[in-house]
């Protein structure tokens, strides 16, 4: 089932190893004998939940072809991953009218045990951005000249993330510790007042109001047969969860979001409309600014 929906050109016909000519999958049915009434009554409820969380679920997969990671280094001058990030910040604000706390996986790889830091990618500069953007009275000047301030600004950020100085896994360090952790034996018990005081900064509304991520991305690693991909939201309302692949002369993108009744808002449909278009007003602008006239391949 899953082959039918695979690109023609990433299937191949007839290829066999010649190292395993007869390999036959050894697969064999597992048979569950005498289950408990209540697991069963368990697996009937996640299947419902299950049912329910998908009938609300929408999602896309997206192939644009107008250009790639080569033309945006070349005619942009910017890095790939943050032009991209600015094309969905400002996609989501022609949308919503708002700015969306942003997410993005940075990975933490090059420490034993790393995993991921969250890039806060809304950043000032990204918010100048949109404003220059959506400013009747910006020059293509002004516009190209925001967006290069702001890709500056989120490559910074991206590589003090990857390198542990982001913030957000040293908060949920702190917040694991407060609530799971004993005191040392030499240190005192906590006073009322450091409690209060350590509660009223995890429950502070700012906080709460940037972690609420409505805009959840990740930057995936070119790969030409990976065609399908998926990165949900995290949040319901007004929220969209996606991830991309950057390649040389095409992006693609997986995105996921609810149901505009369900997430109170939400139009996966119109964030793709509106992304393909962001996508090639910045090539106009970018090659605008540039002095690339369209048709010349020579400068790229």
């Amino acid at each position: 089932e899953v082959a039918k929906n695979v690109a023609k050109e990433h299937i191949v016909q007839g290829v066999r190893s010649k190292h395993t000519p007869d390999y036959r999958p050894h697969v064999h049915r597992l048979r569950f004998a005498d289950v408990n009434p209540e697991v069963i009554a368990l697996i009937a409820e996640a299947e419902e939940e299950v049912a329910r969380t998908a009938s609300n679920s929408i999602s896309r997969q997206i192939r644009f072809e107008g250009y790639g990671s080569s033309w945006i280094k070349r005619a942009a001058k910017v890095s790939p991953d943050a032009f991209v990030q600015m094309v969905l910040q400002l996609t989501y604000y022609r949308i919503h009218g708002e700015f969306a706390p942003v997410y993005e996986t940075a990975s933490t790889r090059q420490f034993l045990h790393g995993r991921t830091e969250t890039v806060r990618s809304l950043t000032s500069e990204a918010a100048d951005f949109v404003y220059v953007m959506e400013s009747a009275a910006s020059s293509v000047a002004d516009k190209y000249d925001a967006l290069v301030r702001a890709s500056a600004r989120h490559q910074k950020l991206l590589r003090e993330a990857s390198a542990g100085q982001g913030i957000d896994r040293h908060i949920l360090g702190l917040r694991m510790a407060y609530l799971r952790l004993d005191p040392l034996p030499e240190e005192p018990p906590m006073s009322d007042e450091e409690k209060h005081a350590i509660e009223e900064f995890f429950n502070d509304d700012i906080l709460a109001k940037s972690t609420t991520f409505q805009l959840s991305t990740s930057g995936l690693f070119p790969a030409y047969y990976l065609t399908h991909t998926g990165f949900g939201c995290v949040v319901p309302e007004r929220a969209y969860g996606t991830n991309y692949i950057i390649e040389s002369s095409r992006i693609k993108f997986g995105i996921e979001g609810k149901t505009r009744q369900a997430g109170k808002g939400t139009d996966v449909q119109l964030f793709e409309n509106t992304l393909r278009k962001t996508l090639l007003e910045l090539k106009a602008l970018c090659e605008g600014s540039n002095g690339i006239h369209v048709g010349d391949s020579s400068r790229l």
